[in-house]
């Protein structure tokens, strides 16, 4: 089982980054120190008491700032969010240096606007979008792992999971319930090959899913076996749609040499009913129209 990347501020977790984003953390930092033992160096000094509060604030902003920076090396984002968001946060540790040391010593003007100022400004605003770039990346992530939450990854109607939960979600209403088996589907497997089978699983999922309604509901419950949900109570439309997918199902040909047919296991619900217990006379239903020759539709009896 693969284990989820985990973003940490601990040291150990810097021997796990690229080289890159080694170099950039160094090199961030050489600049931090560089810059400041030349200014202190070649500018006149000022007394650090009389502005301990501001050297304080800014010395801390920094060391905040850069800690985001180290996160952000040590984490996998999008490559666009990570190249704005690590050029922003550069830029911005630039600026906050030279506000650190604005404090300690007489800066000259191009220092204080240029570096300090234009540096902490552009760094804020590169980095800000850079987080927008983050936040819809994640945004994109979300909405992919939600579908394949829901979706079958194979025939792409719904899943299991979420047609249980949708049909078990209907307290009071009627509904009907299709459970559909595809006949002999083990054969083609055997004398054509998996991917053959699956092509025979997208086919057909992919014309039955065409024949439903927006308020219905087609899925795949099982290796072979579909379910549908209708709202519908009539049982003569109810007939009809299924007749409809068992003409269906025979289009399909499976290497131009046979036709595909499928057997259907139908059952309605009443208001009294629970959802387990219509998947089962519809589960009842199918045996009852595989027993009696396949290629065919059954109507459980009523409980």
């Amino acid at each position: 089982m693969m284990n989820p990347e985990k973003v940490s501020l601990k040291l150990s977790h810097f021997v796990k980054i690229t080289r890159l984003n080694k170099l950039l953390i160094l090199m961030t930092l050489a600049f931090i120190i560089a810059f400041s033992i030349f200014s202190l160096m070649y500018f006149p000094r000022l007394d650090i008491t009389q502005n301990l509060y501001g050297f304080t604030t800014d010395f801390i902003n920094l060391v905040v700032i850069f800690a985001i920076f180290f996160v952000v090396q040590c984490s996998r984002l999008a490559k666009k969010a990570y190249l704005y968001v690590s050029i922003g946060l550069m830029l911005w540790i630039v600026g906050s240096t030279a506000d650190v040391l604005d404090e300690v010593i007489r800066q000259p003007f191009w220092i204080s606007n240029y570096v300090e100022d234009l540096c902490r400004t552009l760094g804020m605003l590169i980095t800000a979008y850079g987080l927008f770039k983050t936040m819809h990346f994640m945004q994109r992530m979300h909405n992919r792992l939600a579908q394949e939450f829901i979706m079958d990854d194979l025939t792409k109607v719904y899943n299991r999971r979420c047609f249980y939960q949708h049909v078990k979600g209907v307290v009071n209403n009627p509904y009907t319930v299709l459970i559909i088996d595809l006949d002999h589907f083990k054969r083609i497997n055997d004398d054509y090959g998996h991917d053959v089978g699956d092509k025979v699983l997208k086919q057909f999922a992919d014309k039955v899913n065409r024949l439903l309604k927006d308020e219905n509901i087609f899925a795949r419950i099982g290796g072979e076996e579909f379910a549908a949900y209708l709202p519908s109570y009539e049982l003569d439309e109810v007939l009809n749609f299924s007749q409809t997918i068992l003409e269906t199902a025979r289009t399909i040909t499976v290497q131009n040499q046979r036709s595909k047919t499928v057997s259907i296991g139908i059952a309605h619900r009443t208001s009294d009913q629970t959802f387990d217990n219509v998947m089962k006379r519809a589960d009842q239903a199918l045996y009852r129209a595989k027993k009696a020759g396949r290629d065919r539709l059954e109507v459980a009896l009523t409980s």
